[in-house]
Formats: structure tokens, sequence, C-alpha cells
């Protein structure tokens, strides 16, 4: 029994490779999303369109396995990938 738990990976290591795909502007607009910036705000502060936010923003739903910003929010900080 030891062996198995000495080679398990931890909680926090797993759960944050089910999201490793993300890129720098995906995690920029996560931690715009953290702040409770507007999709106007959070597009300009992350220097890309608005339209352009909300398909990112979309995609994290998605990838978070979340059907609402908050709870897109709560998944990804129990990921470890907001540092909140």
């Amino acid at each position: 029994m030891c062996a198995t738990w000495d080679a398990g990976t931890p909680l926090a290591d797993y759960l944050r490779g089910e999201t490793e795909g993300l890129d720098a502007d995906s995690l920029a607009v996560l931690e715009a999303l953290a702040a409770g910036l507007t999709d106007a705000v959070g597009a300009r502060r992350v220097g890309m369109s608005l339209r352009t936010y909300r398909r990112r923003v979309a995609e994290l739903m998605t990838a978070l396995e979340a059907d609402s910003r908050f709870q897109a929010g709560v998944n990804a900080s129990q990921r470890g990938l907001t540092g909140r």
C-alpha cells in the first residue's frame, strides 16, 4: 500500500494537469475573470477584442467543465490556476 501511495500524484498537481493546455492569453483572461472585471475592461486589459475575449471565456468554461462564470472561477481556484 505504501508503494502505491508513494507513486501517486499530489492532488493539486493532478488537477492542474487537467488544464495544462492553457496558454498565456487564456491565463490572462482567467485572471481578469478572477478580478471581477467586466468583459469590456477585461478585453482591454489583456489586449484583445471583446469578441475574442468572450470566445476565450467560453473556451475556459468548457476546459474547466463549468456551466457558469462563477463555477469556472471556483473550478480554476480548486485547480490552483488563479493563485487565490
